[in-house]
């Protein structure tokens, strides 16, 4: 056993050393995805023109806008019709945190999300919010399931889009991939077939997800956010709760170097060829 004298030198030498181990994985995590996202930007396929009405699907309110906001501004600023479906309430995303409880959080969230699609520009009759309860997404029960997924397939039959948006699966999140799932099965029910788009959130934070959507780059298309960029800045910054330090805690919820990812001059989306005579099983939790 060290020496008194000895023992605050070696707490500090292992504290160095776990600090050093923790910046070369961070630095390392973030070469990967450098070098992920030039392959993709070669090896993708331009954007295609729009088909019509599109509908961008959510798991959590932000999400929308990390991963589809340039390409739902340079649609509304084209006069083309969008919706956004934000399926949880986003309550969970400070657990034990002193003063943003569940409802306080539930309440927060709606309103950031309402103020970041006026940003750009939905229209409030176009945001949807299926106000699932956050954290639980992943283990809901199967009549749950089922309620679900008819409601999300409601809203779909009444909008009737031309496109819909996913989260990526897997993409790192056991929420993203239950919507997924369940925006799967609700599509497989609906009498138009609209075309599929997954696009990655998460993904961009792991290395091994990331890996293996550059060996999917065939199916890759992206979009230069260029004069819109601004703007899905401007609607991020709504996103105080998830991207801004919440006293007393001092560091913001989300990554800054995932928010800087997708903060990029692209926007990246994957095709998805899914019959809708064969939905996927909402995966349940282990």
């Amino acid at each position: 056993m060290p020496g008194p004298k000895l023992l605050p030198s070696a707490l500090v030498m292992a504290g160095l050393v776990q600090f050093g181990r923790q910046r070369t994985k961070t630095i390392t995590r973030l070469a990967v995805m450098a070098g992920c996202r030039l392959g993709l930007r070669w090896l993708s396929h331009a954007m295609p023109p729009p088909r019509g009405c599109a509908v961008v699907i959510a798991p959590h309110p932000d999400d929308e806008t990390l991963a589809c906001g340039a390409l739902i501004a340079r649609r509304r600023a084209g006069g083309l019709p969008v919706h956004v479906i934000v399926v949880t309430d986003g309550s969970a995303s400070h657990p034990n945190h002193p003063t943003l409880t569940s409802p306080r959080l539930r309440a927060v969230r709606r309103d950031e999300a309402r103020a970041a699609l006026a940003v750009l520009g939905v229209e409030s009759v176009a945001a949807h919010f299926l106000d699932e309860v956050d954290g639980t997404l992943g283990r809901l029960p199967p009549e749950r399931v089922d309620d679900l997924a008819d409601r999300l397939r409601s809203l779909l039959e009444a909008i009737q889009p031309d496109e819909v948006f996913l989260p990526c699966c897997p993409d790192g999140s056991s929420e993203h991939d239950a919507t997924y799932a369940v925006a799967q099965r609700a599509l497989a029910a609906v009498a138009k077939r609209p075309a599929i788009w997954e696009y990655p959130v998460w993904s961009w934070w792991n290395p091994k997800l990331i890996l293996g959507r550059l060996g999917e780059a065939r199916r890759c298309w992206s979009q230069a956010t260029e004069d819109f960029g601004p703007v899905k800045d401007h609607a991020l910054a709504c996103y105080r709760s998830q991207f801004e330090p919440c006293a007393p805690w001092l560091k913001p919820l989300v990554p800054p170097g995932l928010v800087e990812l997708l903060r990029s001059d692209r926007e990246y989306f994957f095709r998805v060829e899914l019959p809708p005579s064969h939905p996927v099983q909402p995966p349940r939790a282990v």
